[in-house]
């Protein structure tokens, strides 16, 4: 009877809980609640795309390590060698490794967020979840392919004749502040990439132009003597982090403004990234 009585009280509960409306957009602190419940999507989801790829060609999950590399090889004999824009670098190849593989990651994370809605219409219109976890997908598959190159870089630099320092404890923060600037980043491309289509083919040259005004390749003291240059410099977040990097690894100087651009962009950009994202949430993808 007890059993009848608990079965039968089930269904005329269940009626009287209150339903939930999904039309109805939660409060920003609720959202990030969810996502955070619902976070081994955006860890799962891309270490299986990440195991998935290269499965069909020779040398397989080696061409995350063979690609940065590749890339290395290639500046270097054009910009060190051909032309030998070093100018006075000391350790040049490794100059050139830090800021190739720090650039690519970022530039592979915006390209690949900015497709990450549009990619995934079926399952934004088949399930009801938090669309911020697909960019923050992108963001943690990008990084973890590029660990390989991270860890080759920094083989790459102790061959080349540097020694570890106390600075080299700093390093872990820099890559942190990377993350959390890639993360606005892709909620920003993946929000502009909903709405314009056409930018997956747009990215790839405007990368192209930040790579020469990153100093990927060439040293921004040595060719920019202008201190208002410099300080314009300090306004693009990608060669602060590359500079930082290379102070932590090479020793190369760091002026004061590069040093507060990493931190204002590491703060603004993950913030101006959600409020961009979370306002339009609801129409990604509808």
């Amino acid at each position: 009877m007890d059993g009848e009585s608990s079965n039968a009280s089930s269904p005329r509960s269940a009626a009287l809980r209150p339903l939930i409306d999904l039309t109805t957009r939660p409060t920003p602190l609720n959202y990030l609640r969810e996502a955070w419940r619902r976070r081994e999507f955006a860890i799962v989801v891309p270490a299986q795309d990440l195991r998935a790829q290269n499965m069909d060609t020779t040398l397989g999950q080696f061409w995350h390590l063979m690609n940065p590399a590749l890339l290395v090889g290639v500046y270097f004999l054009i910009f060190g060698v051909v032309i030998d824009t070093s100018r006075g670098v000391d350790n040049f190849l490794g100059f050139l490794i830090v800021g190739i593989v720090l650039f690519h990651l970022t530039q592979r994370v915006v390209q690949e967020a900015a497709v990450s809605i549009t990619q995934n219409l079926g399952l934004i219109r088949s399930i009801q979840f938090p669309r911020i976890l697909l960019p923050a997908s992108s963001v943690n598959g990008q990084t973890a392919a590029f660990i390989p190159a991270i860890i080759l870089a920094l083989l790459a630099v102790l061959a080349t004749g540097e020694r570890p320092s106390m600075r080299w404890l700093l390093l872990p923060i820099v890559l942190a502040a990377q993350f959390v600037f890639n993360f606005g980043s892709a909620l920003i491309s993946a929000r502009i990439g909903t709405a314009v289509p056409d930018l997956r083919h747009i990215l790839p040259h405007l990368f192209r132009l930040l790579f020469y005004a990153s100093g990927v390749i060439f040293s921004v003291e040595a060719f920019v003597h202008s201190p208002g240059w410099r300080r314009a410099f300090a306004l693009n977040p990608i060669y602060d982090l590359i500079t930082c990097a290379r102070w932590s690894l090479l020793g190369h100087t760091v002026d004061g403004w590069v040093l507060v651009g990493t931190v204002a962009w590491s703060l603004v950009m993950p913030m101006v990234g959600f409020w961009v994202f979370f306002r339009s949430e609801q129409r990604l993808g509808a």
